[in-house]
């Protein structure tokens, strides 16, 4: 990523966010343990995000096990009620944990989605339906805080776990009866309510777009998407067959980071994704470990108060989606087009819903 395509603040928000974490007596406890191994001062010699590469990544097993106060920078410890606590789905092992301040929270899930929103023309004031995991998932409260940031209520929503949907066989009669039970649930409040917005996972639209009738489904008039990678072909039936009615709005992001969303007209290959402001930065690494423009595994470095994560490599391979002049309004960052999972991650169930 070239230095002219990065938000104009992320530098200064480096060295605030290095100050934080490596404050000898307020910073976090993972970092200062960190400080102590690396022989040098973050602080005084990390000052571009080149640099970051100096950082160790936080092993993911490491979020997995450990309390999540150890990554959070002492002055923040007196306010844990103002916390806000995400897991990872667990598709590739134990769920990682994180902490988002309150403001950090808003930042990393509903501004970037009501910048995007107002963009593309997204429909506001209009009751949403949100299929997809509560619990400890992240997505769930922010869908919450979307959706009444958007001038609706709280959005109509159906019990999904899909952690016990990946311990069911892939074909089996439990997993189907499972995504039935889902479906008819969604149907009903459809069918009994008022709904215009469609919060879910592209298999999920997909299966709402072939059982709904018509009317129900010419009757929404957004289709937001998010959870898991759709193939470029799911976006031309999305607004030609199943949901014609909709602007459609896709989001790529992870429980740890935030979300960067789609900010334009899905292209051949899909949509392209940014992130918003200066807190997250993304690039796309070859096996090399070279950045540019060819395929290669997604890699981002949050940069929060609350979270420092440098050099944290997603399962996704991305090619780069380069930030230009006609991205703008506060989304000033390169960022990734056609993400899927790589081949080396586990594969992805053909019923699969979140």
């Amino acid at each position: 990523m070239s230095a002219a395509a990065r938000p104009e603040g992320v530098e200064a928000r480096l060295a605030r966010v290095l100050e934080e974490h490596f404050d000898p007596r307020w910073g976090s406890p993972w970092w200062l343990e960190r400080a102590r191994e690396l022989g040098f001062d973050p602080r005084r010699e990390i000052g571009r995000v080149a640099d970051l590469e100096r950082l160790p990544p936080i092993p993911r097993e490491a979020l997995a096990s450990l309390p999540v106060e150890r990554f959070v920078p002492r002055r923040h410890h007196e306010r844990r009620r103002d916390w806000i606590v995400s897991e990872t789905g667990g598709t590739t092992g134990p769920p990682a944990r994180t902490v988002f301040l309150a403001d950090e929270f808003h930042a990393a899930f509903v501004a970037p989605f009501v910048a995007a929103a107002e963009r593309m023309g997204f429909p506001r004031e209009r009751s949403w339906l949100y299929l997809g995991p509560s619990g400890p998932h992240v997505i769930g409260k922010a869908a919450r805080a979307c959706a009444r940031a958007l001038g609706a209520m709280d959005p109509f929503a159906v019990d999904l776990d899909p952690r016990w949907v990946r311990r069911l066989p892939p074909g089996s009669l439990a997993r189907r009866r499972y995504t039935a039970h889902v479906l008819e649930q969604a149907e009903a409040i459809l069918a009994s309510q008022d709904v215009g917005v469609l919060f879910a996972t592209p298999p999920l639209v997909a299966a709402l777009g072939e059982r709904l009738p018509r009317a129900l489904r010419e009757a929404i008039v957004g289709v937001h998407l998010g959870g898991m990678a759709a193939e470029p072909g799911f976006w031309k039936q999305l607004g030609e067959a199943w949901f014609p009615s909709a602007v459609a709005l896709g989001g790529y992001g992870n429980s740890l980071a935030g979300v960067c969303p789609q900010l334009g007209p899905t292209g051949p290959d899909g949509p392209e994704y940014f992130p918003y402001g200066d807190r997250l930065v993304l690039d796309v690494v070859g096996e090399g470990g070279e950045t540019g423009d060819a395929r290669g595994r997604v890699r981002f470095h949050r940069l929060d108060p609350g979270a420092l994560l440098p050099g944290m490599l997603e399962r996704d391979v991305a090619r780069r989606a380069v930030c230009d002049a006609s991205v703008g309004d506060g989304f000033g960052g390169d960022g990734v087009r056609d993400p899927r999972p790589a081949e080396t991650a586990a594969p992805s169930d053909e019923e699969g819903l979140y």
